[in-house]
């Protein structure tokens, strides 16, 4: 995101940021379970208005600031027909005049006193390749982002090696956390989820600008009493996550590796199986990655145009990983699921499970299907999170231009553990059985084609100094998914034009 500079006399600066964001999409036919509830979304327009400002001292002695995503919802067009209003997204709704539609992403400020920096207030949160944390403020391979991480924080972190020279960081933080992919919307209103953590990471970024750090957290949450129950259940689990980033000149190519692993252990009883009414312990690891090269940059070789520092051409593969549960009865449960921002293509995960989650959800919700929705039943909605899966993906880029840019990449998808969708396979006495209510064997999940066209991005004006310049894009993007037999087959196709301005 460009950032613009206004100087204040001598001593304070005040940065500016933002973007308009309009998503215009035509959603892929889909059908979610075998009642014969589908997608049914025809074409829809999204908006968001994400604007911030920060005004800090000379020298970055201390800094005051807020962000806040405005009118944001679907504009105009068609709604789902999944029923309910379990979905984050709120595709079953139009309208951005909603008080969802209007939420603080940040709203504090830090100070600093010698080695260490002091900060408290709202925070968006954001951890290494997003696979765990992430502010939803990172451009995605393919697709969109739509939510963030949010928490309350006080953190402290200091550079305590040769007066602040040497690049390790270290930061200790505690949270309430306001929004994440555990902790619903509202989580502050009546009856809303309590969710405190503690954080402690350390960064090491030499000036290369290779990576390597380690997050570690320890969270407690509880959930809203239920009828009949005198407290909250509770989840207690620990987190260890360690992420690195490195890149090294061969000649004339560019080689970038990176990657993120974590594991998580603990213990809840927010969810709870027939055979374990106390609780399930929770142990789980992901794994996510990049090696790719690039092309000489264009600085000087096809044109000078101001704007964002761009490979010529770069190739990568992307990889991730999520466990799964073998056995979804025992006493502990081994689902992994990444952050929602993260992205594993366009489509099978975000658009076809995440519209088969919210189906099932309305099925085990159904009065008629169960005296009352089980315990835990919100933690099987995602949002299309990537999950008990594992994915590659080989992404190839050009960009002519530097404001034009061809991508594209292929995803391919399979399930660590059983494909089953939760309230067939419990009919089913226990057997895998998947959204169409048919038996499952293998693990393969279907491959998805991706596709983006970029035009634009260049700051109007060069991005002169005091100035603030717009940086309006247009993304062009299609997914073509061919699911596995044992997610029921064919084909399915979905295109989105993403209009955007940047300051």
């Amino acid at each position: 995101m460009t950032l613009t500079l206004l100087a204040l006399g001598t001593k304070l600066s005040l940065i500016e940021t933002g973007e308009l964001r309009y998503i215009g999409s035509l959603p892929p036919e889909l059908t979610l379970d075998a009642e014969g509830t589908q997608l049914g979304q025809g074409p829809v327009l999204d908006q968001r208005l994400r604007t911030g400002i920060t005004l800090k001292s000379a020298e970055d002695l201390w800094s005051v600031g807020t962000q806040w995503d405005l009118f944001s919802g679907q504009l105009a067009g068609d709604t789902w027909d999944v029923p309910g209003t379990i979905d984050e997204r709120h595709r079953e709704a139009l309208g951005v005049l909603y008080s969802r539609s209007f939420l603080p992403r940040e709203a504090g400020g830090s100070v600093r006193f010698g080695p260490l920096r002091v900060s408290a207030g709202l925070t968006s949160s954001h951890w290494g390749l997003g696979m765990l944390a992430n502010d939803g403020d990172h451009d995605p391979e393919f697709g969109r982002t739509d939510f963030g991480d949010r928490v309350l924080r006080l953190r402290v972190g200091a550079r305590p090696f040769q007066k602040g020279a040497f690049p390790l960081t270290f930061a200790l933080a505690g949270d309430r956390v306001v929004q994440d992919d555990l902790v619903r919307a509202g989580a502050f209103g009546p009856g809303g989820q309590v969710a405190w953590q503690g954080v402690a990471a350390a960064l090491y970024t030499p000036q290369s600008g290779n990576k390597l750090g380690i997050y570690g957290v320890y969270r407690d949450q509880t959930e809203p009493v239920l009828v009949g129950e005198s407290v909250g259940r509770k989840t207690r689990i620990g987190v260890v996550d360690v992420y690195g980033e490195a890149h090294a000149v061969l000649g004339p190519l560019l080689l970038r590796v990176g990657g993120e692993a974590a594991e998580i252990g603990g213990h809840t009883n927010r969810a709870e199986t027939v055979n374990s009414i106390d609780g399930l312990d929770i142990l789980s690891g992901g794994a996510t990655g990049y090696v790719g090269v690039a092309g000489m940059s264009r600085s000087g070789v096809l044109d000078a145009t101001a704007g964002p520092a761009r490979d010529l051409w770069s190739a990568k593969i992307r990889t991730g990983w999520a466990s799964g549960d073998s056995d979804p009865d025992d006493g502990r449960s081994n689902d992994f699921t990444f952050d929602r921002d993260y992205d594993a293509g366009m489509l099978l995960f975000k658009e076809q499970m995440g519209g088969i989650e919210a189906a099932n959800h309305a099925l085990i919700s159904d009065p008629a299907n169960a005296g009352h929705t089980p315990d835990g039943a919100d933690l099987t909605v995602t949002e299309g999170s990537f999950r008990r899966a594992t994915f590659v993906q080989p992404v190839a880029e050009v960009d002519p231009l530097s404001w034009l840019g061809v991508r594209a990449g292929v995803m391919m998808a399979w399930s660590t553990g059983s494909i089953a969708q939760p309230f067939y396979t419990f009919r089913n006495g226990g057997s895998p059985t998947n959204h169409l209510d048919q038996p499952t064997t293998g693990r393969a999940l279907g491959t998805e084609i991706d596709w983006a066209v970029r035009v634009g991005g260049l700051p109007l004006g060069g991005g002169e100094e005091h100035s603030c310049p717009l940086a309006p894009e247009l993304l062009l993007q299609g997914a073509h998914l061919f699911s596995s037999a044992d997610m029921g087959g064919g084909t399915a196709t979905m295109l989105t034009a993403t209009a955007r301005a940047r300051w």
